[in-house]
């Protein structure tokens, strides 16, 4: 039998937080690569000492930074976007966290669309740069959102080319985005016209699918599991087949 290499895989999240990512890829003997598009910056803030009817918290990172203010924070529930970011929200001391079936701030608004929540008092911590739909939905109903800004999320810069290079030397197959910071950071270095065979783009979710559409990029993403393990059974359902 002819042994026929793995698919190539490049991810563009950070690597201190991608070890899960490149274990699953692996096992599923994928080949991954990483090349980080951004870098968090945390910023300093004042959380004020007040009881808020929800705390939404929508990725990991928004969950990491959050840890040094949970002795200021009094809430009555907590919201997650997602399996691994309830993990991380109850690693850090949150209790009873729920977790919306859809993993987006869709699914959020979506989980809270029955509920009465005029007048509620809700705690948004986050990215500088975020979807503003939830907020915007939030503030619809009537609620009062504190959305303060926990870190910055900031492009890295590489030599003209580098990505572009890359992608050609390694013969990647597969890009993948877990957010729109990353994929922003990807195609403001990458020159097609020289990409000798254009990879396919995989994203995370609908946010970062909507990201690529806007700038004219076509990719694909899970239908209903937004997450690692999603994109992982994706690729596999397109490579392994």
């Amino acid at each position: 039998m002819i042994y026929m290499p793995g698919h190539k895989i490049l991810i563009t999240r950070q690597p201190e937080f991608s070890v899960e990512f490149i274990n699953k890829l692996s096992y599923n003997r994928f080949y991954p690569y990483i090349l980080p598009m951004i870098k968090t910056v945390p910023h300093s803030i004042n959380i004020r000492e007040t009881m808020y009817d929800f705390v939404i918290v929508t990725s990991k990172n928004a969950c990491n930074y959050i840890q040094p203010f949970m002795d200021k924070l009094s809430y009555s529930r907590a919201i997650a976007v997602g399996k691994k970011t309830k993990q991380c929200m109850e690693m850090v001391g949150f209790r009873d966290v729920e977790v919306p079936e859809t993993f987006s701030q869709k699914g959020i608004i979506s989980y809270l669309s029955g509920e009465d929540i005029k007048g509620k008092r809700f705690f948004l911590p986050g990215a500088e740069e975020r979807p503003e739909e939830l907020i915007k939905f939030l503030s619809e109903k009537g609620s009062i959102v504190d959305a303060p800004t926990l870190y910055t999320t900031e492009k890295i810069c590489y030599q003209q080319d580098y990505i572009t290079d890359f992608l050609n030397q390694i013969h990647i197959d597969a890009v993948t985005f877990l957010s729109p910071s990353a994929a922003k950071g990807f195609f403001s270095q990458v020159t097609f016209s020289k990409i000798k065979k254009v990879p396919l783009f995989v994203s995370i979710g609908p946010t970062t699918h909507d990201y690529l559409i806007s700038i004219g990029i076509e990719s694909i993403y899970p239908k209903t599991d937004f997450s690692v393990d999603g994109v992982v059974e994706l690729l596999v359902s397109i490579f392994k087949s």
